[in-house]
């Protein structure tokens, strides 16, 4: 189940969970403040639907602030049934575990991006695989949410039927830190974890999941996934697509990986059609990348001390010269004058004497 006008977005509350999380953790939520999807205006309402882009920054933060990737999974621990609305309830809801499970990837666009995540289920006869994919964001925050999504299954399959379940087996396709492993056999219950492998995945015994769930009611399962349509019919999609797409190329920017193919692929799009849709709305792929690159420039010569030749490479041009010419067409001044000028605008430390 998968509404085209919930591409590029994610359930409100798996947004608010991760931003408090960054809260908890001493995190920098203050660079979110001009994020208008990120506003307590709009965490606060149920049907809302926040730009991947805006959740793909606070993971960012997240996996900066915590002790490495392995924060993805221990986050559940603190997201008891019901953090997630809906779709936390599809998963107790059937008769069994296996028919809850094969629901919520099903709907699962209720709470993640379908345009980018990826989950498939595989049986037989002696077990029971979930398989998930999702972007390619960068290593860190990729990694990060692909342990956050196998762990999500793992909790709830554990509050579903009363049990501490111990999976079959858990495979990804990252390495693992130093420290890392320990705190995931802990976590996961099984030193069966496989680093390297060539998809994400958990798997649980076909006993466990064929039993039936203790505090499932018949045919309530049908009825949430009625209120499922419904509510993805219903949702909210709070970014407009060009500040989505604004997001996305900054992030390509960020990541050196500025082209057409890269960014109509992180919206889910083909380049053909980012371009038409860029027409629409009077602008162009050169003129857009243009702007960005002013952008960050302006933003790297004022708040940061980096050489010339590496903001140069940051914004993708061949050496610091372009990089000057661009800058005076801009503005008017040289580059030193500009950081020269924003040291003079910047308030005076206090004076602790």
């Amino acid at each position: 189940m998968q509404p085209h006008h919930a591409h590029g977005t994610i359930s409100v509350h798996l947004a608010r969970f991760i931003v408090d999380a960054l809260r908890r953790s001493g995190g920098d939520t203050g660079r979110f403040a001009r994020f208008h999807d990120l506003g307590p205006e709009v965490l606060g309402n149920e049907l809302a639907r926040v730009s991947t882009p805006s959740a793909l920054a606070v993971w960012e933060e997240l996996t900066l602030t915590e002790p490495g990737t392995v924060v993805g999974a221990l986050l559940t621990d603190e997201a008891p049934i019901g953090t997630f609305g809906l779709w936390d309830y599809l998963v107790t809801s059937g008769p069994s575990l296996r028919e809850s499970l094969k629901q919520v990837v099903e709907y699962n666009a209720v709470i993640g991006d379908p345009a980018h995540e990826k989950l498939l289920v595989e049986e037989d006869g002696r077990s029971f695989t979930i398989r998930h994919a999702t972007g390619s964001w960068g290593p860190d925050v990729v990694e990060a949410i692909d342990w956050f999504a196998l762990a999500m299954f793992l909790t709830r399959a554990r509050a579903a039927t009363g049990r501490a379940l111990v999976p079959l087996r858990v495979c990804v396709t990252h390495g693992v830190a130093p420290g890392g492993y320990r705190r995931l056999a802990e976590f996961f219950g099984t030193t069966r974890i496989d680093f390297g492998a060539p998809y994400n995945s958990i798997t649980f015994h076909d006993d466990d999941v064929r039993a039936p769930l203790p505090k499932a009611q018949p045919g309530l399962d049908r009825l949430l996934a009625q209120q499922a349509r419904l509510t993805l019919a219903a949702a909210q999609p709070v970014m407009l697509w060009q500040d989505s797409f604004r997001m996305v190329l900054a992030g390509a920017f960020r990541e050196d990986a500025v082209s057409l193919e890269h960014v109509a692929g992180r919206l889910a799009m083909s380049p053909r059609t980012l371009q038409r849709r860029l027409r629409e709305l009077g602008t162009t792929w050169r003129e857009e990348v243009e702007s960005v690159r002013q952008e960050r420039t302006m933003e790297l010569l004022r708040s940061t001390d980096l050489p010339l030749q590496v903001i140069a490479a940051r914004v993708g041009y061949s050496d610091m010269r372009a990089l000057r010419r661009a800058v005076r067409r801009w503005d008017g001044r040289a580059p030193r004058d500009i950081r020269n000028a924003a040291v003079l605008a910047a308030p005076a430390a206090p004076n602790d004497g």
